[in-house]
């Protein structure tokens, strides 16, 4: 349905919109849907063409199966009868998107091989001597072989380029095309990928590897033991963050001089991690996960402290019951634009970072650090409004998003997270209420309305 929307453009004239008619508003945010007809995997955004990766992969039933003939393997079709379900086998395969249309890019498709499945896709930025700033981006694959229990896992790392090709008559979208820089098989499963100083690093069974790509080939420059099964890295500078799915968190460093990686700390505690990130504030950094209880848990690294055992552990910070499995997390710088001059200042924002998160359950959310004298306040704040408001499905707030755990954790939780919804129902209370609980916590009404505001400016990226 069209809809027409009288807009004053100047004094003398009026202007009349057409709502695009691909978009759907039934929801929060304009939705348009774009049919695959397969199941989308990863969808990675290339900065300098400003193109999107889609990983899709199909499935075909099949008989066959892989099976060692002698020191090989071989694929054999197995004799079942016709009433035997047969294996769905995945095809997995990759092509660009334009954003102008969200159509397919035409010639642009790369199917991998059968039984290949895609375990990570990035966007990584490598060193390149053909630009000024001596960095390029690049699409990075990590592949995994999945033929059987008996067959060992092997993977590939596949690096494409996006280059700018002459467009095809009547077909403009045809100028990127995809270009295979490097195409290796490892000595193990490659699940995941990322980016440092430059160079690559890989995380290939039970070791994280960092290469350098001279050329068209990977040069190994250094690499480090793991734990059981790293599947997400992430890398700040020179620091490299990895989450094990069952032994937690470990934070690398890599000395470009030495070409050494090291172990600069880890959590010793078991934790089944989902996913990982950075908290940025100024020159503060920490650490943030999401379990399969449904917490998210703040590390901090201290070598300063006694609990850190001489700068090896990382200190837990932080805890909090969200309810939802957090699966992603990224970064965004924080909006400066709308926030005055004087504040600003006053709290330092510049180099502050929101972290971003999604859960399994389709929702958005983010965490925001903030300064020691805001959370003191909304720490009040919040511990009124727990006192003072109904509680929602009878659940108490404090109560429900205390840490919760399938083991006995022997530390005791550490609320340092606050929940903003309950935060920001302070500006639906009537004037009273707003006037008594700020009374009780000596500030102002404005103040308070002014600082959550402020808040909500620096996240209003959506």
């Amino acid at each position: 349905m069209k809809v027409t929307i009288p807009v004053s453009y100047d004094k003398d004239s009026l202007r009349i919109c057409l709502l695009p008619t691909i978009l759907s508003y039934d929801a929060p945010w304009p939705v348009r849907k774009v049919p695959l007809r397969c199941s989308p995997h990863f969808i990675v955004h290339h900065l300098e063409t400003k193109t999107y990766c889609v990983t899709t992969s199909t499935s075909e039933p099949t008989l066959n199966i892989w099976k060692f003939n002698g020191d090989d393997k071989e694929e054999v079709k197995e004799e079942r009868d016709e009433r035997f379900i047969p294996v769905a086998a995945p095809l997995f395969s990759i092509q660009l998107f334009s954003p102008v249309n969200w159509q397919m890019i035409p010639n642009t498709e790369y199917c991998l091989d059968p039984w290949e499945h895609v375990t990570c896709c990035k966007n990584v930025i490598l060193a390149y001597e053909g630009d000024r700033s001596g960095l390029r981006g690049y699409l990075a694959l990590g592949t995994t072989y999945c033929f059987g229990e008996d067959i060992t896992c092997r993977g590939r790392i596949l690096i494409f380029d996006v280059i700018d090709v002459v467009p095809e008559p009547g077909q403009p979208l045809t100028k990127n095309r995809l270009k295979m820089l490097y195409e290796g098989e490892q000595k193990g499963p490659v699940t995941a990928l990322a980016h440092c100083c430059g160079l690559l690093v890989s995380s290939i069974g039970q070791k994280v590897y960092i290469w350098q790509l001279k050329n068209t080939d990977l040069v190994g420059m250094a690499f480090i033991d793991t734990q059981i099964y790293t599947h997400q890295l992430s890398c700040i500078k020179s620091l490299i963050l990895g989450a094990d799915i069952c032994k937690s968190i470990f934070l690398l460093r890599f000395q470009e001089e030495n070409r050494t990686l090291s172990l600069v700390a880890r959590d010793h505690k078991p934790l089944q991690v989902y996913g990982v990130q950075y908290l940025v504030d100024n020159n503060s950094l920490a650490i943030i996960g999401s379990d399969a209880d449904k917490n998210l848990v703040v590390f901090t690294y201290n070598p300063e402290s006694h609990e850190s055992a001489g700068g090896t552990r990382l200190i837990r910070k932080g805890d909090f019951h969200l309810g939802h499995h957090i699966n992603s997390f990224f970064r965004i710088r924080c909006r400066v634009g709308d926030v005055s001059g004087e504040r600003r200042a006053g709290q330092n924002i510049e180099r502050r970072h929101i972290t971003m998160m999604a859960t399994l359950d389709g929702s958005i959310g983010y965490v925001l650090p903030v300064s020691e004298r805001t959370y003191r306040r909304f720490s009040m704040i919040y511990n009124l409004l727990v006192q003072n408001l109904p509680h929602i499905a009878g659940l108490n707030p404090k109560a429900s998003h205390t840490v919760q755990s399938r083991q006995k954790l022997n530390i005791n939780p550490s609320r340092a997270i606050l929940d903003g919804e309950l935060i920001w129902s302070f500006l639906h209370l009537p004037a009273p209420e707003k006037a008594e609980i700020a009374k009780k916590i000596g500030a102002k009404v404005d103040d308070i309305i002014e600082e959550i505001m402020d808040l909500d400016r620096m996240t209003a990226h959506f």
